[in-house]
């Protein structure tokens, strides 16, 4: 203990953060030993050069040329082209070379509710948590495949417990707990205006999660990147928990990236209008990438082909798919850091919690669509948003609860009628499918409204 409290009042030293150790010898020993270990894990010479950075106003921008990338859909293949898709897709799956990667590290604040927002319920008749509709269709695939999918999910500090926990209350939802690993996202230390790390307790450096472009440190560190190696895993199919309508696994999907002969690819869904708050898929310096919104100037944004149509129309809805061979190359590459103003609570130097009302630091962020700027190319998938992009994001009016629940009671009433259900029978009834019964409106011809 000694040496690393050595370790750690040098560290301090050095880099002027000598307060992080202000209550030391207030503190137990079990208290002292877990402050070392935090002081021990900070990387203080990066966040003292991105500090320098932010106090010099020397954030690197540099001029950037965009060119539209062009996105396929599966209306544009023949049955045949689409069947051979499908059948590549379930054979990689029952062969076992695909497994599922969930980024679940987030919390239902927003929301209003009280843990992982993979728990959250968005009200549907059946009312099941988003954790439970798309394990369900895991099940399903797994069923028509005859071999059940490796399930990874990335948690957080925050709600790694509550997650796992609620897994096992609910006995995984039906899927077998060997297929499934659980592993924490790492965590980066908020600093103030001043460039000093903030202590959330006497004990404790303020941490906050170190963005989605963490999941592939996090795959590696926990071990879960070797497992998949060890198993023969060649593709990760990678999606967000906020997505009420993700196809988990696609088959199509996994076909048609496969088939596309390139180590990546993403499903996007059509931009609405020009300012539409998403990130948009397309080639930036020669290199694919997933752009924000606010990067892409005005005048670019809304240029439009000769059917009217916006050029750069690929809106990112978080689903990728990307061969392991390729995560296992950038896995260990320094990605660079986004950084946030935000509101951070701390104690100050007489151990009182303050909640500040406006920005007071800073946090910092890898962007996993950085990773895309690693590659030569990738191809693109366009799907409908109706059919699979039900964002869960705020709590009323858009992308909340209330949208996904109308688009999934929309979809599967959609589906009904395609399966020859009369619609007057459907007039003013919620129906909902059980993700067991039905991936994507398959398996309905011929059952009644009380079979499913």
């Amino acid at each position: 203990m000694n040496d690393e409290f050595n370790k750690a009042i040098e560290l301090v030293n050095k880099y002027k953060q000598e307060h992080l150790l202000r209550f030391y010898h207030f503190l137990n020993n079990d208290k002292k030993s877990a402050l070392i270990n935090d002081i021990l894990t900070i990387d203080f010479e990066l966040i003292q050069n991105i500090y320098n950075k932010i106090r010099k106003n020397h954030i690197e921008e540099k001029e950037n040329q965009f060119k539209p990338l062009i996105a396929n859909s599966l209306k544009m293949y023949s049955d045949e082209e689409k069947n051979n898709f499908y059948k590549i897709g379930m054979n990689a799956l029952a062969n076992g070379k695909v497994a599922v990667y969930l980024v679940a590290g987030g919390q239902g604040t927003r929301l209003g509710h009280n843990g992982p927002k993979g728990t959250f319920d968005i009200g549907l008749p059946s009312r099941k948590s988003l954790f439970q509709l798309q394990c369900e269709r895991l099940i399903y695939l797994s069923n028509k495949c005859k071999k059940y999918i490796p399930l990874y999910i990335m948690t957080s500090i925050e709600n790694h417990h509550d997650t796992v926990s609620f897994f096992k209350e609910h006995n995984y939802f039906g899927y077998p707990k060997s297929m499934i690993m659980f592993f924490k996202q790492k965590t980066m230390p908020t600093i103030n205006e001043d460039g000093k790390v903030l202590l959330s307790d006497e004990n404790k450096i303020a941490m906050s999660p170190n963005g989605n472009g963490g999941c592939f440190v996090a795959l590696k560190d926990s071990g879960a990147l070797g497992d998949m190696k060890a198993k023969g895993i060649e593709w990760l199919f990678l999606y967000g928990i906020d997505n009420a309508l993700v196809r988990v696994a696609d088959p199509y999907f996994i076909g048609f990236t496969i088939c596309s002969n390139k180590p990546a690819a993403s499903k996007v869904v059509e931009k609405k209008y020009p300012e539409e708050k998403v990130g948009v898929l397309c080639y930036k310096n020669n290199k694919p990438a997933i752009v924000e919104y606010s990067e892409i100037p005005k005048n670019i944004a809304s240029e439009v082909d000769q059917d009217g149509k916006l050029i750069y129309s690929n809106a990112n809805i978080l689903n990728h798919i990307l061969s392991v061979d390729f995560i296992e190359t950038i896995a260990g590459k320094p990605l660079p850091l986004h950084i946030a103003h935000k509101k951070i609570e701390y104690i100050d130097e007489h151990g009182k919690k303050i909640l500040p009302i406006n920005p007071n630091g800073y946090k910092f962020e890898y962007f996993l669509f950085d990773i895309f700027e690693m590659l030569d190319d990738m191809a693109a998938l366009e799907v409908k948003r109706e059919e699979e992009f039900a964002p869960v994001k705020n709590s009323e009016g858009e992308d909340s609860p209330q949208t996904a629940k109308e688009l999934i009671l929309n979809l599967h009433k959609k589906w009904l009628i395609n399966a020859g259900v009369d619609n007057t029978t459907l007039k003013e009834k919620q129906i909902e499918i059980s993700p067991l019964v039905s991936y994507y409106g398959d398996n309905l011809s011929g059952k009644s409204i009380n079979e499913i």
